[in-house]
């Protein structure tokens, strides 16, 4: 398998999951500090700080955008690490039912040989998602 799934409920409006995907200092509280602007086309990176990676940025690129519409959005866009020269996708999809968003997160493109950088990024996101994010949501 050359991807990542991971799937969690967030008890918050898709609006509120949406700001903390798309805004660059909410972002910054679950993620990493980074420079995104929810553009498609737009490049930016993710700061990523010693220790938990290999304190180089991660270069991205918006591929895709659909802000919440009918309890339904999207975000796609490019995870390139530069060392070792790594590149891949990240997916979200959201839909909210009742009060209660559903993401889904795939991050795909991992080549044969990346198995034990996959599984830190695998482990990074169970952290990230179900800790960071869901903490900063259902206060």
């Amino acid at each position: 398998m050359n991807h990542i799934l991971r799937s969690t409920q967030i008890k918050a409006p898709i609006e509120d999951v949406w700001s903390y995907l798309t805004v660059p200092e909410k972002i910054a509280q679950w993620l990493m500090p980074n420079t995104f602007s929810a553009e498609p086309g737009h490049r930016f990176t993710m700061d990523c700080p010693p220790g938990i990676g290999s304190g180089a940025p991660i270069d991205c690129e918006v591929k895709e955008i659909s802000p919440p519409r009918d309890g339904r959005a999207r975000l796609v866009y490019s995870w390139i690490i530069d060392s070792p020269r790594t590149e891949t996708l990240l997916e979200i999809d959201l839909m909210e039912a009742a009060g209660v968003t559903h993401l889904d997160l795939v991050h795909s493109g991992w080549a044969e040989g990346e198995s034990e950088l996959k599984t830190r990024h695998a482990q990074g996101w169970d952290h990230l998602l179900e800790t960071a994010l869901r903490r900063l949501l259902e206060h």
